[in-house]
């Protein structure tokens, strides 16, 4: 029944409007037809997700409608499945108005403090992850500041059927347009494997100072966590970083240290071009050290070079990290040409794991027989070293995009060579076609047949393996 309770007040709202005239509507739905050539029970799936907005003078409501039959994961194998497992449900509601200065929205919400680093609560459906709160949350803005504060709450992690629950408050404040001040505080209840909950209480401030020739900004945060099976454990983030502005040319430097301020409520920068985690062992905050430096040089408008450098470590210096990463393009008028290089090597002396990744990469963007197309040559180099074995694999890439009107096709064909003799005994290869069509302004149809490879994807520190697919994809969507 509580499934229906959204519907319920979406109906009595509109039925309460006294002329729908006043009454406007827009929002997306996205619907995915999935088939899987693969040994499971069930090889179809679908998927639709419409997400409604309404509009009334001042107040808004907002609805998501998903159903699945079954839902489709590309992170974990589909096994013992059932054309019954049939999912739908009315959520994400929210209802929200905005007064003079102010905006209150109740129901669910996603929000963010600062950089992220105390609080970002966001939902990422490639990823499959989701913070998003159900709640209460309000923003205030004056000349002076601006002041968030909310409170909600999201399934737990360990028993869906239970409930933590945030709350916080953060403040941002301007100074003559080029210096602010923000500060936040959070707390949080979370459950634990003994069925208890214990409570985490962060703190923290930032700085940004602006100027047409630099900026610089910093963030600083302390959390304390109570009721541990451990006691009171301490923790601090630090991040910060720089920008000259030097004509064509602007160098950054950033920097990171991170020490027990591990928790899924924020979502800490990475500070490398790869967006890998120190180490896939230790959570993403868990003890962290790290720089970056780098530069990016406009000498005109048809020639750019970008570089960027990082390396971090932890306490004891038995993981390391360090990751570069170069790109330029270059306008020669009939075409345009781009190369990138990136090199990421990790050491972790405990598990005596060694791993390199080298990977140059050529674009070419050009008219071919009167159409626009691109082209993408991509070389990986893959070195690993455990104990005492060393592998080493090599990754060609070739694709190549053609562009119409109404509809674009993209080719991608990528293989995995472990030695000289694999070209010769047929190494596997994925091959994958996608033609995309926009028949309306506002509807987009994606169509993929073939393979993909799987394996590791990484966001913001965190990585997560996909598993691999050979079959069909239909991806509609349409906005109104």
């Amino acid at each position: 029944m509580t499934r229906f309770i959204p519907l319920l007040i979406l109906i009595s709202f509109l039925m309460s409007v006294p002329n729908y005239a006043d009454i406007s509507i827009s929002g997306i739905n996205e619907a995915q037809f999935i088939y899987r050539d693969a040994k499971d029970s069930l090889s179809t799936f679908f998927h639709n997700e419409a997400n409604l907005r309404i509009n009334y003078d001042n107040i808004e409501i907002g609805l998501s409608i998903t159903a699945n039959l079954p839902k489709y994961s590309q992170f974990d194998s589909v096994k013992d499945l059932s054309p019954t497992m049939i999912q739908y449900q009315a959520e994400k509601l929210y209802l929200a108005t905005n007064l003079s200065g102010m905006r209150i929205r109740v129901g669910s919400f996603n929000d963010y403090f600062g950089n992220g680093i105390i609080l970002r609560s966001y939902r990422d459906k490639t990823y499959e992850w989701d913070t998003t709160l159900n709640g209460l949350s309000t923003q205030i803005r004056s000349e002076l500041a601006t002041i968030k504060t909310l409170y909600g709450s999201l399934p737990n992690e360990i028993d869906d059927n239970k409930n933590d629950t945030v709350g916080g408050i953060d403040l941002t404040s301007t100074y003559l347009d080029n210096i602010s001040f923000g500060f936040s505080l959070l707390s949080l209840n979370e459950r634990r494997f003994d069925d208890r909950y214990r409570t985490r209480l962060v703190a923290g401030g930032r700085v940004g100072i602006s100027y047409h020739s630099f900026d610089v900004a910093g963030e600083y945060a302390e959390t304390k966590l109570y009721r541990n099976i451990a006691g009171t454990v301490k923790g601090q983030a630090i991040y910060g970083y720089a920008n000259k502005y030097l004509g064509p040319l602007t160098m950054t430097l950033g920097y990171k240290k991170y020490s027990n301020f591990n928790y899924r409520m924020n979502d800490l920068p990475s500070l490398n071009s790869s967006e890998e985690p120190l180490s896939e062992r230790v959570d993403p905050g868990y003890d962290e050290e790290g720089l970056l430096t780098g530069f990016q040089y406009y000498p005109s408008m048809t020639t750019s070079l970008s570089v960027t450098y990082s390396e971090a470590w932890n306490t004891g210096f038995d993981i390391r990290q360090s990751d570069l990463f170069i790109e330029g393009t270059k306008d020669f008028s009939s075409f345009l040409l781009g190369f990138e290089y990136s090199q990421f090597e990790a050491l972790d002396k405990d598990r005596k794991e060694w791993f390199k990744e080298i990977t140059p990469a050529l674009t070419f963007d050009l008219d071919i027989f009167g159409r626009a197309s691109h082209i993408r040559g991509q070389f990986k180099v893959e070195n690993i070293k455990l104990n005492n074995a060393e592998s080493t694999n090599y990754y060609p890439l070739l694709q190549y995009d053609i562009f119409f009107n109404k509809f674009s096709l993209s080719l991608n064909a990528e293989t995995k060579i472990e030695s000289i003799d694999d070209i010769r005994n047929d190494p596997p290869t994925w091959f994958g076609l996608e033609f995309t069509v926009r028949p309306f302004s506002h509807t987009e149809m994606k169509v993929f047949v073939g393979e993909e490879k799987g394996g590791k994807v990484c966001r913001s520190g965190q990585c997560f393996y996909t598993s691999p697919f050979q079959g069909l994809k239909i991806n509609l969507t349409t906005r109104f």
